[in-house]
């Protein structure tokens, strides 16, 4: 049941701001002391780190590699808070860049211009400031303007050339240019090394697959209706049988229509040790195919549940995900169900399956040791009220 590429080594995760139930906020995480840290095969991973630049030296920076992630792009863009801490002056601009220039001034107080563009997928963008320490590389990211509508609609891996023109203190404006890939929508970043050598669990970003305004939700609630499995669908307005009896309802239509689980090939960043992604699926994609892995089947079943008002969480653990459904307002009983159990199992079975998974490692989303911070539950309203916004199925449209 593995739908996650196996996490390397060394990294040392952070918890995500306020969507998992232990305390915790976005930071970065303590890179580790050793030069070179064991990757998952037992090989070398050098340590990602800023470069040394001298005096009013400048080179373009990519936090993610040198890839766009459409998916990032989109998830961060109404994120409240940002990557860097605002206490921290070594990065400016964007508080979630991913894509800037590390500078180095020529003197107290330097001036300082960047300006990025692409050749399809980024406006000209500029961010002008001061560097306040001479002998401090900082990173300077300006907030891009990119074409939302054209990252959606990234269905498979495209090049694009990102040009830098960096303007440092009085020495003449440089020109550079980088050839980097856009990669589909439907790779999701969920953990990453930046060019500090910080870690960062970004697992939140797969609520922003969670599409509860999706067109084909109200077509299945008007199925399950049809079908007599229920008379409406209202949330909490009844009991906690009449709650489980609409996500009965949900899970016999899916049933209905087919709907089984299905691996998924790993995602084509694997030779890249910085970086952790995921392929998801769209829900039309789920629903049009008949067919999902356990990431897929969670945030499609937590859409529908959000559509019916529910209070709902995605459950991640190191190699699979299930989700949380709470059976009344007050989240004084949950229920876990074991999303890829939907081929060939009642709602019951795939209850005790999920109550099952959850009780053995319960503890674990708890702890504050390292080896289990690639545990989290994230709590749709939570990522919601952060910031992150569906994305929108542009083939649906």
């Amino acid at each position: 049941m593995r739908y996650l590429k196996k996490r390397s080594l060394y990294i040392v995760f952070t918890v995500c701001l306020l969507i998992i139930v232990t305390p915790a906020a976005i930071a970065h995480a303590a890179a580790e002391d050793s030069a070179d840290t064991q990757g998952e095969e037992g090989d070398k991973v050098e340590e990602r780190k800023l470069p040394d630049l001298k005096p009013g030296e400048w080179e373009p920076l990519f936090e993610m590699g040198e890839s766009i992630y459409p998916s990032v792009v989109i998830s961060t863009a109404t994120l409240k808070a940002g990557l860097w801490d605002d206490t921290d002056r070594q990065h400016m601009g964007d508080p979630w860049g991913l894509i800037g220039a590390a500078v180095r001034g020529t003197e107290n107080n330097c001036p300082i211009k960047v300006e990025i563009s692409g050749s399809g997928f980024i406006k000209p963008s500029v961010f002008t400031g001061t560097l306040a320490e001479k002998n401090t590389v900082y990173c300077v990211y300006p907030a891009l303007k990119y074409d939302y509508e054209k990252l959606l609609g990234v269905k498979q891996t495209v090049p694009e050339t990102i040009s830098f023109e960096v303007t440092v203190g009085r020495k003449p404006a440089e020109e550079r240019s980088a050839r980097v890939q856009v990669r589909p929508v439907n790779e999701n970043v969920f953990s990453f090394m930046d060019s500090s050598g910080s870690a960062n669990d970004v697992s939140y970003f797969f609520a922003a697959y969670v599409n509860e305004n999706h067109p084909f939700i109200k077509k299945i609630m008007k199925e399950a209706i049809d079908a007599g499995r229920v008379d409406g669908f209202s949330g909490y307005q009844g009991d906690g049988d009449d709650v489980k009896a609409e996500i009965e309802a949900i899970w016999d239509t899916l049933r209905k229509r087919g709907m089984h689980y299905s691996a998924m090939p790993a995602s084509a960043d694997d030779d890249d040790p910085y970086i952790d992604s995921q392929y998801v699926r769209l829900l039309g994609e789920s629903i049009n195919y008949g067919q999902a892995n356990c990431v897929d089947g969670s945030v499609l079943m937590a859409s529908i549940f959000r559509k019916i008002g529910l209070d709902v969480s995605l459950v991640e653990l190191p190699d699979h995900m299930f989700i949380a459904v709470d059976l009344d307002e007050d989240g004084k009983e949950t229920i876990y169900i074991e999303t890829t159990a939907l081929g060939d199992s009642t709602l019951d079975e795939a209850i005790e399956m999920g109550n099952e998974e959850y009780s053995e490692v319960k503890d674990k989303f708890d702890s504050e040791k390292e080896e289990d911070q690639e545990y989290n539950i994230i709590n749709v309203q939570s990522a919601r009220s952060m910031g992150i916004m569906p994305i929108r199925d542009s083939s649906a449209d």
